[in-house]
């Protein structure tokens, strides 16, 4: 015997596989287009080194950007970027749309750093790696009372000839480790205390090659590497036996003319810009000054 479908039931059965299948196809339809990610990057009128990033990207509704970090962090359609050193920095964008993500990335070259955030650090080390030198000038040595008043001693112009063996020596800051390293190009000025080689036992006073210093003394004429640390930015720090600027016999207060190499050293910063640093280590009775140029 057949069975007959009730009419009212087929009737319900029709709409009902209706609409399920009006349902799929919209949902088809709608996940047919995936997220296409693009962004332009404009620099922004009247800020140094900051950009607009503006998403382009089309399908999409959430916004990742990577500002050149590593990391994508959740923004705006419309964001911003700022960069303080000068550098090519990548961006990233990571954008989601209901079919998916999708990524860009564009090369921001950044001409210059900006002056506004320029910390001493930076200076000092170019941002990577700098080098510095005694300035080839009268005074870049001087020792005097610590209000400036007198001056008890400073170099002659004829003594960058005289003292070349001084004032080749270069100290390289390195950024990344935050390294010291000194280089005096293979010879050393030996200096005085009231018109005798200092310490005891050095060579006569003048230009020696560094074969020429006792073993005791060898830590002044090290290359390292040493350690710095720039304090506050004020004062600058250098860590290691033997390290210093200027000259090896001028230590921390008291001690103006050591007799031994030192652990470390701190010297204040007078003054520093990308091409000139002046140091100073200030004993209450007087001060020896160094100014430096850089190479």
């Amino acid at each position: 015997m057949k069975r007959l479908i009730n009419p009212v039931i087929a009737v319900a059965l029709f709409i009902t596989a209706s609409v399920i299948f009006t349902a799929c196809e919209y949902e088809i339809a709608g996940l047919s287009d995936k997220p296409k990610a693009a962004f332009t990057v404009t620099p922004v009128s009247g800020q140094v080194n900051k950009y607009l990033l503006s998403s382009t990207s089309t399908n999409t509704y959430r916004y990742d950007w990577d500002k050149a970090t590593g990391a994508y962090v959740t923004g705006k359609q419309v964001d911003t970027v700022y960069f303080p050193d000068k550098g090519s920095y990548k961006v990233r964008l990571l954008a989601y749309g209901q079919n998916g993500m999708d990524t860009a990335s564009q090369m921001v070259n950044v001409a210059n750093d900006d002056p506004a955030a320029l910390t001493p650090f930076k200076m000092l080390t170019g941002n990577s790696t700098k080098k510095w030198k005694l300035a080839p000038e009268a005074g870049a040595l001087w020792i005097g009372p610590s209000d400036y008043s007198a001056t008890w001693w400073a170099n002659s112009l004829a003594d960058v000839t005289t003292r070349a063996c001084q004032f080749n020596d270069e100290w390289i800051f390195t950024k990344t480790g935050n390294v010291m390293t000194f280089d005096t190009k293979g010879d050393t000025w030996v200096d005085d205390e009231a018109g005798n080689p200092h310490p005891a036992g050095m060579p006569a006073i003048g230009c020696h090659p560094n074969t020429d210093i006792p073993s005791q003394f060898q830590a002044w004429v090290s290359s390292g590497p040493f350690t710095f640390e720039v304090i506050t930015n004020n004062k600058l720090k250098l860590n290691g036996t033997g390290a210093h600027m200027g000259l090896y016999k001028a230590a921390n207060p008291p001690d103006a003319a050591v007799l031994t190499p030192q652990p470390s050293i701190t010297y204040q910063i007078v003054s520093i810009t990308q091409t000139r640093l002046v140091l100073k280590l200030d004993y209450g009775w007087g001060t020896w000054q160094f100014t430096f140029v850089a190479i």
